[in-house]
């Protein structure tokens, strides 16, 4: 194909969106849209080759999976190999492990399902991923497997070859019916899966057939909204909204309108600048997220001008360094082999398969924990932390037809303890497993949702784990039985404390969100207020209440920085604490409309810092240095089962029978 330098361009300005998201650069809150940008591009220039070739009989489907090999695979087993060696010398089991296993779901195109099956409430946040960016390259691989074998049926036949483009628009069509629904029903496979995506690719293969525009027509006008069309959600979409849904329309459609206006001599795309980035557009795609990546990884947790400054930087230095590399070895194997198939394939291959040795390897052996024999009995021990968690799966909130799961401990008499709440709630669980042991005649029911305080008259914006409605649907349950105490237990601090991102008050229909503080504040005062309306009745029927405060969260993931610290031979102390000030002043706008909310019902408010923490500070390893968390914020099963949680006996109301059992915090259920 003829070089184009709109496309190129197009290319620079979605690599930039991307990057600069990812560096968490302020005014590109959208930036994510650069993706939806490749993948009309993508799929653009793959229907117009394939079609092309068709027309002069000289397609060959092996020549064309390997023209797409020559593009994506070198660059890709490049990063692997890199970061797989480096983090040999610098990053800890348990992270080490991770890149090794998702190096081989990269390597073999299959990671955007890895990643699609790792979006549970407790996986690892995603900024730990050193390839996640990974995903859109085996969505587009996928694509360049069917597509092809689909397009060359479809032209075999003349019946067919007459409706190809509307062949196309309907399997868009369906596809983009698919995404509509799984954006809101399923988000992460909506947002990794190709049914979902293969709209976006479509359309820019529909654009090559049908809209190739080679007079120019309406040229400014289309390049204008295009422009308009991409540069709009770059600057005001931002990460919690439902993707890609309805929104993915607007990038999608603009980068088919600038495609289609065919105007590559335009000025506005021949900037020298943007023509070198787009052509180095996939490098710096491949390496930017990496570099984002180790930035947090050190350390550099706060998004500065300098940390950005660096990240740019040093992403230039190696896109510079690499495409010296690759112009020496191209020299170099064109002057030995010239560059004969054969010997391409196999020393590619080569490559590609000592790569994935190494990631087996990695993965097999679990991180190599022997790198580092004096920390080995440590790192064990914090892998084991992380691990540490006993509240059933099939208990979490609803299933498919969103009915409630609840998870009985105990005679189911309808009569006993209910438990309601988020994942702050389902950490509490291992200990009255042990209590329903001790205590045979009592009756604990356990109701609980990731990430959904246990409060009426909100709903989150971005729903991932089906939140909406549950706590409704929890006080109508309760209406059916006779509980003899009802336990509120949330990660209450979080979600209100303001900026807030992701809870909205209902208001009538709608749902709004503002962050002025006043306006905020009195509508939390609402909500709460609606909760003490709901609880009221279930109090004068003789049911206890009592309302928990959350427990004190880190700012460190604690298991894994104390792993990543103990491995490089640095100081932990900063990590085994968590200052209380600091944290009580981000709790105190919610913990106090709690501790009003609970002498309005005439009821208890507990609060765990009281007995989980000292002075002015609250530990978060105990004595022999075990983790007494599992991440930043819950505790493992197994340090909840400690005398030094008593007090969530008598909040459910239980005898003390467990506290006369010797538990240690690092026991493990």
């Amino acid at each position: 194909m003829k070089f184009r330098s709109d496309i190129n361009a197009l290319r620079a300005l979605a690599v930039t969106a991307v990057v600069l998201f990812h560096f968490k650069v302020g005014f590109i809150p959208g930036g994510f849209v650069g993706v939806d940008v490749f993948f009309v591009i993508s799929g653009y220039l793959m229907t117009s080759i394939i079609m092309g070739r068709l027309s002069k009989d000289k397609f060959n489907l092996w020549t064309f999976y390997d023209d797409r090999a020559k593009r994506i695979i070198p660059g890709l087993l490049g990063v692997c190999f890199v970061l797989l060696t480096v983090g040999y010398f610098a990053i800890e089991p348990g992270s080490y492990h991770y890149l090794g296993s998702t190096s081989i779901s990269a390597l073999l195109f299959f990671s955007n399902f890895r990643f699609w099956k790792a979006t549970s409430y407790f996986d690892s946040s995603s900024d730990a991923k050193w390839l996640l960016h990974t995903w859109s390259l085996s969505l587009e691989w996928q694509f360049y497997l069917i597509f092809p074998v689909l397009v060359m049926l479809l032209y075999r036949y003349q019946k067919t070859r007459n409706y190809i483009v509307a062949i196309l628009w309907s399997f868009a069509l369906i596809s983009f019916a698919l995404c509509l629904y799984y954006s809101i029903a399923e988000p992460s496979s909506a947002f990794y899966l190709l049914p979902q995506r293969a709209w976006e690719l479509l359309a820019g293969g529909i654009v090559a057939l049908q809209f190739k525009n080679e007079q120019q027509k309406y040229s400014d006008i289309l390049i204008t909204i295009g422009l308009i069309f991409i540069f709009v959600p770059i600057a005001i979409y931002d990460q919690f909204m439902p993707w890609p849904y309805y929104w993915g329309l607007f990038p999608v459609a603009g980068t088919c309108f600038v495609i289609a206006a065919n105007r590559p001599e335009a000025l506005i795309f021949r900037n020298p600048l943007l023509q070198i980035t787009g052509k180095w557009s996939y490098s710096i795609y491949l390496w930017h997220w990496p570099v984002s990546v180790a930035a947090l990884y050190i350390g550099f947790t706060k998004t500065t001008a300098f940390k950005i400054s660096c990240e740019i930087l040093i992403l230039a230095a190696i896109i510079g360094v690499g495409g010296l590399l690759l112009a020496l070895a191209r020299r170099f194997v064109a002057q030995k082999w010239g560059e004969p198939r054969f010997s391409r394939l196999l020393a590619g291959g080569g490559v590609l398969v000592i790569t994935l040795i190494f990631a087996s390897t990695v993965t097999i052996y679990e991180g190599m924990p022997d790198r580092r024999e004096d920390a080995r009995q440590k790192l064990a021990m914090y892998n084991q932390a992380a691990h540490d968690w006993s509240f059933p799966d099939e208990c979490n909130g609803r299933d498919t037809k969103d009915k409630l799961r609840p998870c009985q401990l105990g005679p189911d008499t309808g009569r006993g303890t209910l438990f309601l709440g988020d994942s702050y709630t389902m950490q509490i669980y291992s200990r009255f497993v042990e209590n329903a042991k001790l205590n045979p005649e009592s009756s604990f029911t356990f109701l609980a949702t990731a990430g959904c305080p246990p409060l009426t008259g909100v709903r989150m914006i971005h729903d991932r784990f089906n939140c909406n409605g549950f706590v409704d649907e929890v006080l109508d349950y309760i209406k059916t039985k006779n509980f003899k105490r009802i336990v509120l237990v949330s990660n209450w601090y979080a979600y209100f404390y303001l900026p807030v991102r992701n809870v909205c008050f209902v208001e009538g229909d709608n749902c709004t969100l503002r962050q002025d503080p006043d306006w905020f504040l009195k509508h939390l005062d609402a909500a709460f207020a609606s909760l003490r309306d709901h609880l009221l009745p279930f109090k004068e029927r003789g049911a206890e209440i009592v309302i928990v405060g959350a427990t004190p969260a880190s700012r460190w993931d604690v298991p894994v920085e104390l792993a990543k610290r103990r491995f490089w031979g640095g100081d932990t102390k900063e990590v085994e604490y968590i200052d209380r000030k600091e944290y009580e002043t981000k709790a105190a706008a919610t913990k106090s409309r709690l501790i009003i909310l609970a002498a309005s019902l005439g009821s208890k408010f507990v609060d765990p810092l009281d007995f989980l923490c000292e002075a002015d500070r609250c530990p978060t390893v105990d004595k022999d240095g075990m983790p007494y968390y599992r991440d930043e914020g819950h505790f493992r099963s197994g340090a909840v089962k400690a005398t030094r949680f008593q007090f969530l006996d008598d909040a459910a109301g239980v005898s003390n029978r467990m506290s006369a059992v010797a538990m240690p915090t690092s026991a493990t259920p």
